[in-house]
């Protein structure tokens, strides 16, 4: 069966263009002169991924954005915006609105496929798993976490890290790098099951995971992972190094190099002190305060307090 693409343009002769050349592409096609309509559609279903302009005269394409990725049945149609602006506002705009992609008039048909494919594409993947952790990973992250901004609900974002994980493997090899990598999405699923099942986990890669949960469970969810992954850091090491607290490494000149124990640090972002007007911000935000956890020795989380300490 077909994918099935929503466009919504005001300009006629726009709108019969694209969609006779999706038509070609063999794409099924549904079209909306007006946002109103656009919207209608998008809620009756069968909508794989809209292509939306911004500029129409009664609702533009940032409210259909807000409007349709609030709602649980069509948040996760990508929506790709169509302008003929480039300045970064209007895309930090979009953004905000909910916007997947954006794409510039005039534009090339091969250009917008390319964009289009790309986004079916990224929905597809949502549902693949990674094969190491059984999380999903580093693009249903995003999509979670910009869901999450959308719907306006107070929320907590955990930036957690594997320290020292390269030396780690160099030394023990693959296949022990990659029972730590499957011992810690274990402990992060088994934190998160402890206090409800709220949360969303997802694995980014190089030892790098992240959780959205509430702002009250935050931090007992960060304080079981530490506590599970310190407690078993025995079970990682061989006891020469265990006694001496660090792994012997040698750097390109062959000079040796002393690396720390593996650590885990956390850095938690929330909108419940401070607005998050996208999902790049509490990205941003959650990788600052996890930087700052990683300056310390041990395993830890930090929350950005900033505004909460101000007022």
């Amino acid at each position: 069966m077909s994918e099935c693409i929503l466009i919504v343009e005001d300009e006629q002769t726009v709108a019969d263009i694209i969609a006779i050349n999706l038509r070609l592409e063999a794409f099924d096609v549904k079209v909306a002169l007006n946002g109103t309509t656009g919207l209608e559609l998008a809620r009756e279903g069968d909508v794989d991924l809209i292509i939306c302009d911004i500029m129409m005269p009664d609702i533009d394409g940032y409210e259909i954005c807000r409007q349709l990725k609030k709602d649980k049945e069509t948040g996760d149609i990508p929506i790709i915006l169509l302008t003929a602006r480039t300045e970064v506002e209007d895309k930090v705009a979009g953004l905000e609105a909910g916007a997947d992609d954006f794409i510039t008039k005039p534009f090339s048909f091969a250009d917008l496929i390319e964009h289009i494919n790309m986004n079916l594409d990224r929905v597809a993947s949502k549902c693949v798993s990674n094969s190491l952790t059984g999380l999903p990973g580093n693009i249903a992250a995003d999509d979670i976490l910009k869901a999450k901004v959308m719907s306006g609900e107070q929320f907590s974002y955990l930036r957690i890290s594997i320290n020292h994980l390269r030396p780690y493997r160099e030394v023990y090899g693959v296949d022990r790098f990659e029972n730590v990598i499957r011992f810690t999405s274990k402990t992060i699923t088994e934190a998160i099951a402890e206090h409800g099942d709220e949360s969303n986990a997802c694995y980014l890669g190089e030892g790098n995971f992240s959780i959205i949960t509430t702002p009250e469970k935050a931090e007992p969810i960060a304080r079981d992972i530490l506590d599970g992954f310190d407690c078993a850091l025995s079970d990682f090491y061989d006891l020469k190094d265990l006694n001496k607290a660090c792994i012997t490494t040698f750097d390109r000149c062959g000079a040796v190099v002393e690396n720390p124990l593996m650590t885990v640090s956390i850095g938690i972002s929330s909108n419940r002190h401070r607005p998050i007007k996208s999902h790049w911000e509490a990205a941003e935000i959650a990788r600052e305060v996890l930087e700052y956890a990683m300056s310390f020795p041990a395993s830890k989380y930090e929350i950005d307090r900033r505004l909460e300490q101000e007022k």
